[in-house]
């Protein structure tokens, strides 16, 4: 059947009432659909994130839209009567579709055909929340019926997490480490090593502990339970502005936003707010004040949550490490958009700032702050969750799927370790030296047709060098002012940037033994671009 002609009937369901339209087009229809990522509560909160995935392919407001309303009884006789057709309950948060109507995917991704000459391709994401039941090729009677299993949403309790609560935990804890061997032997051995080892063991103990605040549940289980979802109805907002789209936020008035699942940036900014807290715990200890309030007794504890809830409300409105705050990192992961330089989002009036500064020493940084590769959307990987080797702090909901990885790792280091060492070997038996130890293949990389990036690379290494040999700053800046001039060179004057660039390099090869090699190379590589032929 061909969609694209036929007419679609699409009929909503929520607490109450009930819409039907009984002739939209496929585009329409999967626009609607598109809207269910975003996990509405109801018809109304659906039609609100319209912006979000409208584009000229379909109509410009939600009000052009031909629904009625009609009596929920009468949804299942207009279903029959339909030769395709998609049902939307909110109240089962179930996506059914029938008749001729071709399945889709939970996660899917359409380029709808524009109705208009706009810069916008029409890319479209549909990325279904997981307790969102989907249902192809279902019956009508069967509609209406119970889901098989409860709606397991993750339902966050951010005042738990961030309140008094977490807040009372680790002044707590401080107190009962500070009246211990523990803290003595810390103090007298003055070493980092013990006071990391206490940091761990009260953050883990905050995660697994069973709380009776939360049911019986611990608070490690409110970090999990979606960050895939909500991170790839992220990365399709990233993919619509890349596509020239706008790029807006998610309502922050919808039901249930403040106990919304956690995306994975949130999770992280989490991670790093615990281990703040429970280190300005430490240091609190360690002042006078500290020490003194600590044998008073009980009013210590209302002295260190007052200084540690002043201590939250200033880490988390603060610039992390020269880029956004954690509350601005936190709102567009609740609110699902990527954080680019520059870029203004509809809904937040903050705006994150370019993180590639012109006075950087990094070549490659420079190449980003000259938007080489675009608008620079910046994420936090996650990597650090790892670093203590333990389960509790990971990005894996289940322990099965973190030993399984935490398995793969150690495979991979040992075989990486393996084929190291044969490289090492085969080069010291050849008696070949590699110019360069961050660049291992010769070719150009791809993507990267006038060679920049690879030069960017070469240069980046040639900096490091410099900066080890002491204070070189004025040969860097030398170095990184003839690569930006030759990389901006217009081709009129691309010859004569060239020659100025070489004639830097030459320099730097006969002032440093160490760069003689990398010098000769990279001259040798500017030659080579220049006779590349560029692709068609």
């Amino acid at each position: 059947m061909d969609q694209e002609n036929q007419d679609i009937t699409l009929a909503v369901l929520d607490s109450a009432n009930a819409w039907i339209a009984e002739s939209l087009d496929e585009n329409t229809v999967l626009t609607i659909i598109a809207l269910i990522s975003e996990d509405p509560t109801n018809w109304q909160e659906a039609l609100s994130v319209w912006p979000r995935y409208r584009s000229s392919a379909v109509c410009e407001t939600t009000s052009e839209l031909p629904f009625e309303e009609i009596e929920p009884e009468s949804v299942l006789g207009s279903i029959q009567a339909a030769a395709a057709w998609v049902f939307i309950d909110f109240t089962r948060k179930r996506l059914s579709t029938g008749g001729q109507f071709e399945a889709i995917d939970r996660d899917a991704e359409f380029r709808l055909e524009q109705a208009d000459d706009s810069d916008f391709t029409g890319n479209l994401t549909i990325h279904l929340p997981p307790w969102w039941d989907l249902v192809s090729d279902a019956a009508p009677v069967s509609l209406l019926e119970a889901r098989p299993s409860p709606i397991a949403r993750p339902i966050v309790d951010r005042e738990i997490l961030y309140g008094d609560a977490f807040l009372t935990f680790v002044a707590k804890r401080a107190l009962e480490v500070f009246h211990s061997d523990d803290w003595t032997q810390c103090v007298e051995g003055s070493t980092q090593r013990d006071r990391y080892a206490l940091t761990v063991a009260s953050h883990k103990d905050w995660l697994m502990t069973p709380r009776e605040d939360l049911g019986g549940k611990i608070p490690r289980q409110m970090l999990h339970g979606a960050i895939q979802w909500a991170n790839e109805v992220t990365e399709g907002q990233q993919s619509r502005y890349e596509h020239g789209g706008p790029m807006i936020a998610a309502p922050d008035d919808w039901q249930g936003y403040s106990s919304a699942p956690m995306g994975s940036q949130e999770m992280c900014i989490y991670f790093d707010f615990c281990r703040e807290i429970i280190g300005a715990g430490w240091e609190w200890l360690e002042t006078k004040q500290g020490k003194d309030a600590a044998n008073r007794g009980e009013s210590a504890l209302t002295d260190l949550v007052a200084f540690l809830s002043a201590i939250k409300e200033n880490w988390l409105s603060s610039p992390l490490e020269g880029g956004p705050s954690p509350n601005f990192v936190i709102e567009c992961d609740r609110r699902r958009v990527p954080i680019g330089d520059g870029v203004q989002i509809e809904g937040i009036d903050a705006v994150a700032s370019t993180s590639h500064q012109g006075d950087c020493d990094c070549p490659i940084c420079a190449l980003m702050a000259d938007g080489m590769f675009g608008t620079s959307f910046s994420s936090i990987d996650g990597h650090h969750l790892e670093l203590d080797d333990e389960f509790a702090f990971s990005m894996h909901e289940l322990q099965e799927d973190w030993e399984d990885e935490q398995g793969s790792y150690q495979a991979y280091e040992a075989t990486f370790k393996a084929q190291e060492s044969d490289r090492k070997v085969a080069a010291q038996d050849a008696g070949i030296t590699p110019t360069w130890t961050t660049i291992r293949d010769p070719r150009p990389i791809p993507g990267d047709p006038l060679g920049h990036l690879k030069m960017a690379f070469m240069v980046a290494e040639i900096v490091s060098v410099l900066q080890d040999h002491g204070n070189r700053q004025n040969e860097i800046k030398d170095l990184n002012k003839a690569f930006a001039v030759y990389r901006r060179a217009k081709p009129s004057e691309a010859k004569k940037a060239k020659k100025k660039f070489k004639r830097i390099l030459e320099r730097l090869g006969q002032s440093h033994p160490a760069l003689v090699s990398r010098s000769a190379d990279l001259r040798s590589y500017l030659d080579e671009s220049h006779r590349r032929p560029l692709p068609l």
